[in-house]
């Protein structure tokens, strides 16, 4: 799971997503595209230490900025709290698609006509944040080339869920949005059926048809009970079936469109390895070479399987690790019992950092631990927190979704993950993970900070939460070591299975036998993961963020060591969350100043 607000891919079918980390990523055949696709880029200068003054025509020109942004992608702006777009659908016809290329062009252009040096600390952040945002977006529009490779491209701005999930407003005007969305699907969809190329890859093609169908079943059943629910009059309910009804038509058609593609779809979803290099320059920021990114994933994967093999004989020396990792993965709560072991486990995770001082909680705030609605049943266990912008006080939930009665009952018993396995996702989920950053980034002053996400500062973030909270002993139980490192065994498999995939050292069988043998994953999820790989390259970010932020903890104790600062985690983090979720270069540069070296 990523930030709440994060660009999403369409929620009720995405393999097991639940907020994408990114938009998915459509490959160009040939890496050349890097090279004449991105211009290159000035150096990003550090913050400085000393305090100065904000420059008030960059703060003029930001605001001006992001009203022109949220225009451009108003489904983003109400997944982030903004409902004056309400019901707004982006142009994605190809003359559209065109005027957002040259308007990615002139911010960068007047981005760059700032004076760096003159800006504020906190501006520079901002000017980072802003640029790499940009350069991002312009990526995978013409090296990506995602409007013409992928038909999820198109899937995100007609999720339905941010107008059904909480009362953020009466239901009459959450249903006007709707019908007005439903009423925009046909002319939407048809451009983006006229942008797609002949020949698709095939996973993008699968995976695009997956959420044309989850899309359809969503229109025809959930969105109408659950505004039938919330109040609807009826009148406006029928006013309501009738438009989703033409949503519903319309997703129809583009599924035909989709489904005219089958016969030509093609294996070609690989970036080549200079693209998958050039891909992290520009979306991230992080400069890696193909040979360092492939040491720094076969050291981590090496190291906690080492640690896994270890905690192993601390539980039982006579078994082997499999052994061992199923008697742990039997030591699981009830279906019934769920609910009640992870509100238990959020409990005390929040008391667990307020009694060791690991982070500064800023609000009072809580999420609660519910059920999935049933049209949020995509996947286990996820965060579905209200836009930081949002005006009305909204709750936020930890959603935990309960086995399918319908299924054998067997079957129900091993779709529950073990205690151990639960403990971390809940680490990860909430407490010190993506809901404690969303506190930090919801209070955070910038509007610019509360607007962007960065992959591998949000996921990062989240992982390595995972292993610092083990580490400050949060438990004592190896079991629940386990459980710890079976999640980042998983995240150290789809690192290596990203550039396998991308640079041609793994075909899809080769990523789905990874995820079996080093992972631990049942061979349906193994070959979801590796699926999941063709389309968003980027879920190495959870690793990839975890070890740049591990580096840059070690780099920050030494430098308040030499200044004669102390060091202690709170402090740490603090800083580090202080930067919402800019990319995590910037946030180095801000901590560490000019000589801030490299990120790994």
């Amino acid at each position: 799971m990523t930030s709440p607000w994060a660009p999403r891919l369409l929620a009720p079918l995405s393999l097991g997503l639940t907020i994408a980390c990114s938009p998915p990523a459509s490959a160009p055949s040939s890496a050349s595209a890097a090279k004449s696709s991105v211009p290159a880029e000035p150096p990003v200068t550090a913050t400085a230490p000393a305090e100065r003054p904000p420059d008030g025509a960059f703060s003029e020109w930001t605001k001006q900025f992001l009203t022109r942004h949220f225009a451009a992608h108003p489904d983003s702006a109400v997944a982030l709290g903004l409902h004056e777009h309400d019901g707004e659908l982006p142009d994605h016809s190809s003359a559209g698609l065109e005027r957002r290329l040259g308007a990615i062009a002139g911010a960068l252009e007047r981005l760059d006509s700032f004076d760096r040096a003159a800006l504020s600390p906190a501006q520079r952040v901002e000017h980072g944040v802003i640029n790499r945002a940009l350069r991002a977006e312009r990526f995978r529009l013409t090296v990506q080339r995602e409007p013409q490779r992928s038909p999820m491209f198109y899937a995100g701005a007609l999720d339905l869920t941010p107008y059904i999930s909480r009362a953020y407003k009466p239901a009459e005007e959450r249903a006007a949005a709707i019908i007005k969305v439903a009423r925009g699907a046909g002319p939407y969809l048809r451009a983006g059926a006229k942008n797609l190329d002949p020949a698709l890859p095939r996973t993008f093609l699968d995976t695009g048809l997956l959420q044309v169908r989850g899309l359809i079943e969503f229109c025809q059943k959930d969105v109408l009970e659950a505004m039938k629910a919330s109040g609807l009059s009826e009148a406006r309910m029928g006013e309501l079936a009738a438009a989703t009804a033409e949503m519903v038509a319309a997703l129809r058609e583009f599924e035909g469109e989709l489904l005219a593609r089958e016969e030509g779809a093609t294996d070609d979803y690989a970036l080549g390895a200079e693209t998958f290099v050039a891909m992290l320059r520009e979306t991230e920021g992080l400069e890696l070479s193909r040979e360092r990114l492939e040491a720094i994933a076969t050291e981590d994967l090496e190291r906690n399987l080492a640690t896994l093999r270890e905690t192993a004989k601390q539980i039982d020396p006579s078994r082997s690790v499999g052994e061992v990792m199923a008697e742990v993965a039997a030591r699981k709560p009830a279906p019934d019992e769920v609910l009640a072991v992870a509100g238990e486990q959020v409990a005390r995770m929040r008391q667990a950092i307020v009694d060791r001082e690991l982070v500064t909680i800023p609000t009072e705030n809580v999420a609660e631990v519910r059920p999935s609605p049933p049209f949020m049943r995509w996947n286990f266990a996820f965060l579905d927190g209200a836009g930081p912008f949002e005006q009305t006080a909204l709750p936020s939930f930890y959603y935990i979704s309960p086995p399918d009665p319908a299924w054998p009952k067997q079957q129900q018993a091993d779709y529950i993950p073990s205690s151990a396995d639960l403990l971390f996702v809940t680490v990860h989920e909430v407490w010190p993970g993506h809901f404690l950053h969303y506190q930090h980034i919801k209070t955070q002053p910038s509007d610019v900070l509360r607007s962007f996400w960065s992959y591998t500062a949000g996921e990062g973030w989240a992982h390595y939460v995972e292993q610092m909270m083990w580490e400050a002993g949060v438990s004592s139980d190896p079991r629940d070591h386990v459980g710890q490192l079976q999640n980042a065994l998983l995240r150290d498999a789809r690192f290596v299975s990203a550039l396998g995939l991308h640079t041609g050292a793994l075909e899809l069988d080769g990523a789905t036998a990874l995820f079996r043998e080093q992972a631990f994953q049942d061979e349906a999820n193994a070959r979801q993961q590796a699926v999941r790989g063709t389309f968003d390259p980027m879920y190495l970010a959870y690793t990839l963020g975890k070890l740049v932020i591990l580096k840059l903890r070690a780099d920050v104790r030494a430098k308040w060591a030499a200044e004669g600062k102390p060091f202690t985690l709170r402090a740490f983090h603090d800083e580090l969350l202080a930067h919402g979720a800019a990319p995590l270069p910037v946030i180095r540069a801000s901590m560490l100043g000019d000589d801030a070296g490299p990120v790994l």
